[in-house]
């Protein structure tokens, strides 16, 4: 090729193609120097932040993003790099000098770069008779540089794509290529990137899309090479690659050499339904909750409220929802894909518990054994013990009847032994201690007879009386009552009236009780009643009467 049509193809080109921008990440690599490619000296690499002088050259320890050959440097290719992969190697950094990658020596280069751009200040060139092999699957394309031999141009100097023989100087015999035909072709176009969705209800249609070169349009087909224009669409659940080919707009049979790969998918997504519908779970002590189950074709179960478990295969278990808790329960399979089920959480509102009926409040007498209380409810209810009327501490638990350890106020709660739902309200039952009566009688009694005779007793917890009388010193007593005989016979005071001599040595004794009062009379000690007879002394028929 002539340097005048060196220079139109290489102005042209600059003018025609876009210009791939590639962004620096750690690991990079950039020439500092003209040099050998195997001297650490020629280049930089990125550390992340900056950019560093390199310890050892591209290739050597470790796989590599990008390599860029710029600022005027000319880089000797003096190595083989078979160990490790260079993803991209950028000739020319667009400075305006010339950037450039020499094959000095007789002889093979083998080097594992996957994708060669020759940039419109690049220069790859041909000193002596070399092949340069590339991988099968790489790519080598110009973007307005310059691809040529710095000797005569023949088919000693070759690029070979694997076993391919894809390029030589001249392109004669079985070479496809010539280095004028690389240089004249498109740059393949840039990918939008492979697309994945999981699929959708109705199916969606993914649609491939590529960058063509500026004045170009993309050209899609289902291979490498060869075959029929298609439409680059997905409309079902699986994948496809079509293969993106740069055109000239103005001359269709200027394309580009390589095609650019872009893979469409739609994933399958998982099913998810209610295998077993939401329920109430009414526990004692704890907040009403509910649950559920589902069945999934595949894929781990998640829940926005309550435990999630796996319960057996493709069935899960949704327990310890909150009571009026709508959830969303999603499944998400191993490639990602989710499905969600939305869940309206039940009524678990409880129905009415009528409070318990009591059995009656209760007392007792101190010292006495403290009686059992009970409460009564609807069937397939019980009751629960508590000691104040809201909260408080629980007593007894599901009996209706509940024997205290004292007196106090107990409160009945109605609960449905199904559902756990409890009355509105608590029964108050009250249990009294009461306190035994005393009483402490007067004196004994002395009178004449037909005199009166008044005893006393003194008494506390004591609202009623009954005084009895013994006649047998104290054996027995019997009730007297208010009459010829007796007045206060219901009173702390008795009064035996006009004592007869036939009463002498009777005993008196009260019992003395309380109005309401659980504890029994008490009966007093008793008091003696002693009635004298008065004597009679006659002298010289003049009678005298004595008291005695």
């Amino acid at each position: 090729m002539s340097q005048k049509l060196k220079q139109t193809v290489l102005i042209g080109l600059f003018v025609v193609f876009s210009i791939p921008v590639f962004a620096q990440v750690t690991g990079d690599y950039r020439s500092k120097a003209t040099g050998n490619w195997g001297s650490a000296s020629t280049w930089q690499i990125y550390n992340g932040i900056a950019w560093v002088n390199a310890t050892s050259y591209p290739g050597q320890n470790s796989n590599v993003g990008t390599v860029t050959i710029g600022s005027g440097n000319t880089v000797t290719l003096n190595v083989n790099i078979t160990s490790y992969t260079i993803d991209k190697l950028i000739i020319g950094n667009e400075s305006g000098a010339d950037d450039t990658l020499s094959l000095p020596n007789n002889g093979d280069f083998y080097v594992n770069i996957m994708l060669i751009a020759v940039q419109s200040d690049g220069v790859l060139t041909w000193v002596q008779n070399a092949d340069l092999h590339l991988p099968s699957d790489a790519i080598i394309y110009n973007n307005g540089g310059h691809i040529d031999t710095d000797k005569n141009c023949n088919n000693s100097q070759r690029i070979y794509l694997g076993t391919r023989e894809f390029s030589s100087c001249k392109g004669n015999g079985s070479y496809e290529y010539s280095f004028d035909e690389i240089e004249s072709a498109l740059p393949p176009p840039t990918s939008n990137g492979d697309i994945t969705e999981c699929a959708q209800n109705p199916i969606q249609t993914l649609t491939a899309s590529a960058t063509p070169p500026s004045g170009a349009h993309v050209v899609w087909y289902t291979a490498t090479s060869g075959g029929s224009p298609v439409s680059p669409t997905l409309n079902t659940v699986g994948n496809v690659t079509y293969y993106g080919e740069s055109v000239d707009n103005s001359d269709s049979s200027r394309r580009s050499l390589f095609r650019t790969a872009v893979k469409l998918t739609i994933l399958p997504r998982p099913t998810i339904s209610v295998s077993s519908a939401p329920t109430c779970v009414f526990r004692l002590f704890s907040p009403t909750t509910y649950q559920l189950e589902v069945t999934v074709s595949t894929g781990t179960v998640t829940s926005t409220a309550g435990t999630v478990t796996n319960t057996s295969g493709n069935v899960w278990a949704i327990t310890n929802v909150p009571s009026g808790t709508n959830i969303v329960v999603t499944v998400t399979g191993a490639n990602g894909c989710t499905n969600q089920l939305p869940v309206t959480a039940p009524n678990c509102a409880c129905p009415v518990v009528n409070s318990p009926s009591s059995g009656g409040n209760k007392s007792y007498c101190l010292g006495d054994a403290v009686p059992s209380i009970t409460a009564s409810v609807g069937f397939g209810e019980t009751v629960d013990w508590y000691d104040s009327p809201s909260g408080g501490t629980l007593l007894l638990l599901g009996n209706t009847t509940y024997t205290p350890s004292g007196p106090g106020t107990f409160y009945a709660e109605a609960r449905n032994t199904t559902t756990n739902c409890r009355s509105g309200a608590r029964t108050a039952i009250l249990v009294t201690q009461d306190t035994p009566p005393t009483a402490t009688i007067g004196p004994d009694q002395s009178i004449f007879t037909g005199g009166n005779a008044i005893f006393t007793v003194t008494a506390t917890n004591a609202d009623t009386y009954q005084w009895q009388v013994s006649t047998d010193g104290g054996t027995v007593f019997n009730n007297i009552s208010n009459g010829a005989e007796y007045a206060g016979t219901q009173s702390t005071a008795l009064t035996v009236k006009t004592a007869g001599a036939d009463k002498n040595g009777y005993r008196y004794r009260v019992l003395a009780s309380k109005s309401g009062s659980s504890c029994p009379s008490t009966a007093s000690s008793s008091a003696l009643l002693t009635v004298k007879v008065r004597t009679v002394i006659t002298n010289r028929k003049i009678t005298y009467r004595v008291d005695m």
